[in-house]
This record gives structure tokens, C-alpha cells and sequence, in this order.
């Protein structure tokens, strides 16, 4: 389950809050992560050639992204059941849950 869904430029709508920064082909920051949407950005988007955004699902309720959290946590517990627990393996463990929490966060 991700907490955010992948939208064509063309199709966002006004009020819908950005999940990650919106970048130009050259990877210049057009707009951040968190911005709420108005008409103008739209636009502004279009005319820059960017096909998509990443839109914050709301679909999804509280109760289910913490029942997922649980989850990823969970299948991390039993991916590393055998690592031991020397220092690079505790790095590896905690760079992946980083990522993997990155996506419920």
C-alpha cells in the first residue's frame, strides 16, 4: 500500500497536496514536497512538460497505514532473523527500514 498515487499533470486537481517535489527535466525543484495545488501550478506544470505528479492519497485512513506499518515491520523482523547483530548488518537494517517506512510516512 502506498500513500500516494501517481497522477497525469492534466488530471491533478486543485487542493490535492504533492507527496514528493515536482523537478524539471534539468532536476530543478518546481515545486515541494507538501504543496497544495492551486490552478496556476497546474498550468505552470503543463507548460514546463511535466507528465505527472505525485499526489497524497487520502483515501487511505490512519488505522490502515499503521496496520501496514506493522506489517513492513514485521517482514523486516523475519528478513533479519539471521543477520546477527554486528555493526554493518544493524546499518544495512536501519537504512532499509528507513525506506521502506519513507513510503507509510
Amino acid at each position: 500500500m502506498k500513500r500516494f498515487q501517481a497522477v497525469a499533470t492534466a488530471e491533478a486537481e486543485e487542493g490535492k497536496c504533492l507527496y514528493a517535489e515536482v523537478r524539471d527535466r534539468s532536476g530543478n525543484v518546481l515545486l515541494p514536497k507538501d504543496t497544495v495545488l492551486t490552478g496556476a501550478m497546474i498550468r505552470s506544470l503543463l507548460r514546463r512538460d511535466v507528465e505527472t505528479v505525485l499526489i497524497v492519497d487520502d483515501s487511505i485512513t490512519a488505522e490502515q497505514l499503521a496496520a501496514e506499518r506493522s506489517r513492513a515491520q514485521e517482514r523486516l523482523e523475519y528478513l533479519c532473523r539471521h543477520a546477527g547483530s554486528g555493526k554493518a548488518n544493524l546499518l544495512l537494517r536501519e537504512v532499509v527500514e528507513g525506506y521502506r517506512m519513507a513510503e507509510l510516512s
